[in-house]
């Protein structure tokens, strides 16, 4: 091995240490759009469900790679669930009902951050994965208009059962952007669930979440 061969290789260690060194912490919150993707076989079933208002928030922590690329993670708290109005006329009586799922998962994003600095400001793209778990949530059902019945609300049930409504484990794609102007961050970003988080043995019925998110935040610089 050369002198020279070997002043090139601790400079190369001394840069990827030097940049997987380089941790940044910082906190996000902000507005939550979702709904839930729905199929029974290849018929789409969502094509009347309506998306739900939320929130989500939790420390971030990005860790340099190389000079305008990055991984970025997070732990967080994120509301998500559909809305359901139905009308059904019987007897020549319309009865009309409204359904609402909320539920709160912690996700755990993993991104490949790109940046590009345009004068005092941070432009960035992010893509990567995102695992999910299932902590809490609720169903409500109001009968509405037209009939005899009172509200139903019940807690949601987690686990692969028949009788359960939602596996806790969720796995998806994320993708998103933003900017970050004197340690300020303004971001968008999807969250796409891919795994059919329906319980039970019925191969024909699919459940994926999806979510909207548009956040602020502050870097810890």
């Amino acid at each position: 091995m050369t002198i020279r061969y070997r002043f090139l290789m601790i400079l190369l260690l001394s840069t990827l240490t030097g940049s997987l060194c380089a941790q940044t912490f910082g906190i996000k919150a902000g507005y939550t759009l979702s709904d839930l993707l729905v199929k029974d076989g290849d018929e789409n079933l969502s094509y009347d469900f309506s998306m739900v208002s939320g929130f989500h928030m939790g420390p971030t922590l990005e860790i340099g790679l190389f000079d305008g690329f990055s991984l970025e993670t997070a732990l967080l708290f994120t509301t998500k669930g559909v809305k359901v109005n139905t009308i059904e006329f019987t007897e020549g009586v319309s009865l009309s009902s409204k359904s609402k799922v909320n539920t709160i998962y912690l996700d755990v994003p993993l991104y490949m951050r790109v940046y590009r600095d345009v004068g005092k400001t941070e432009i960035y793209a992010l893509a990567g994965t995102f695992l999910g778990w299932g902590l809490t949530g609720k169903s409500k059902m109001d009968p509405g208009s037209g009939g005899d019945l009172y509200s139903l609300e019940n807690d949601i049930t987690w686990g692969a059962d028949d009788d359960d409504d939602f596996k806790r484990l969720e796995v998806g794609l994320g993708v998103g952007g933003g900017m970050v102007l004197n340690s300020f961050i303004i971001e968008y970003s999807a969250h796409f669930g891919l795994n059919n988080i329906a319980p039970g043995t019925d191969a024909n019925t699919t459940l994926k979440n999806r979510a909207f998110m548009f956040s602020v935040g502050y870097k810890f610089r």
